[in-house]
C-alpha cells in the first residue's frame, strides 16, 4: 500500500515537472519569435538622417589603429590635412548594409564627398574580421580603432564625422542611411564651415578696413569734411588771425 502511494506521488511530481518544462519551452519559443520579428522588421529600414551639433568646431583627434592585415596605422587630421569623412561602421550593424554596399559603387566618385573617405570599425575583439573582410573589400580605407570611437564619442553605427582639412576642426557629424543623404549633409556642413572664413577674408580686405575706420570716426563725432581729416589745410578764420 505504501509503495503504491509513493508511486502515485512520484508520478504526480513528474507530471507537474513536465508541465512546468513545457510552459518554459513555450515561453522561450515566443520570446525568440518576437525577437526574430523585430530584427526582420528593422533590418530593411534606414535610419532617418540626423545632424548632431555636439562636437562641431572642435579639434579633430588623429586616428590610431590597425588595418585588416594587422599593420599599424595613424591617420593625421590636423590643419592642412585632406578634408576627411570618417564613417563609423561595424560588422554587426543591421542598418549599415546599403552603406557597405555603396563603398563599391561609383557614387563616391560622383558625389560632393571629400577626397578622403575612411571607414572606422572597432578593434578585432569587438568585430567579426571575416565579415569585415567581406564588407570592407571595396572600402577606400578601413581602420580598426575602438579608441577613435571613444575619442569622437560615437553613440553607435552608422555615424559620420566630417573633418575640415583647412582648419583641422570637426565641421559636422550625424547619422544617415544612404550615401545620398550623407553627401547632402557633407555639402551643407562644408558650406557652413567656410562662412566664418569668408567673413574673416572680408574683414581683412581693403574695403573692409576702410568701412571699419569710417564707422570708428563717426562714432567719435568726426564726419566727412572735419578739419582733423585735412591737417594740411588752413581755414579762413585761422588766416585772418595770422
Amino acid at each position: 500500500m505504501l509503495q503504491t502511494v509513493l508511486l502515485i506521488s512520484v508520478a504526480v511530481a513528474l507530471g507537474v515537472a513536465a508541465l512546468f518544462i513545457v510552459g518554459l519551452l513555450r515561453s522561450h519559443a515566443e520570446i525568440l519569435r518576437r525577437l526574430a520579428a523585430l530584427e526582420s522588421s528593422g533590418a530593411g529600414e534606414r535610419p532617418p538622417p540626423t545632424v548632431h551639433d555636439g562636437g562641431a568646431s572642435t579639434p579633430a583627434s588623429d586616428i590610431v589603429g590597425e588595418t585588416l592585415a594587422g599593420d599599424s596605422v595613424k591617420l593625421v587630421l590636423a590643419a592642412g590635412s585632406p578634408t576627411t569623412l570618417l564613417a563609423f561602421l561595424s560588422s554587426g550593424c543591421t542598418h549599415c548594409g546599403p552603406l557597405w554596399a555603396g563603398l563599391g559603387g561609383d557614387f563616391l566618385g560622383r558625389s560632393p564627398l571629400p577626397a578622403r573617405v575612411v571607414v572606422v570599425a572597432k578593434d578585432r575583439s569587438a568585430e567579426s574580421i571575416s565579415r569585415l573582410l567581406e564588407l570592407g573589400a571595396t572600402a577606400p580605407q578601413l581602420v580598426l580603432s575602438s579608441g577613435a570611437w571613444a575619442d569622437y564619442e560615437v553613440p553607435g553605427s552608422p555615424h559620420f564625422v566630417l573633418v575640415d582639412g583647412a582648419s583641422g576642426l570637426v565641421a559636422g557629424r550625424g547619422t544617415a542611411g544612404s550615401w545620398e543623404q550623407i553627401a547632402s549633409m557633407v555639402e551643407q556642413a562644408l558650406a557652413d564651415a567656410h562662412v566664418p572664413q569668408q567673413r574673416q577674408r572680408a574683414r581683412n580686405s581693403t574695403r573692409g578696413r576702410a568701412a571699419r575706420a569710417h564707422a570708428a570716426l563717426l562714432a567719435s563725432g568726426i564726419e566727412p569734411g572735419h578739419p582733423s581729416l585735412h591737417p594740411g589745410s588752413v581755414s579762413a578764420s585761422e588766416r585772418e588771425r595770422a
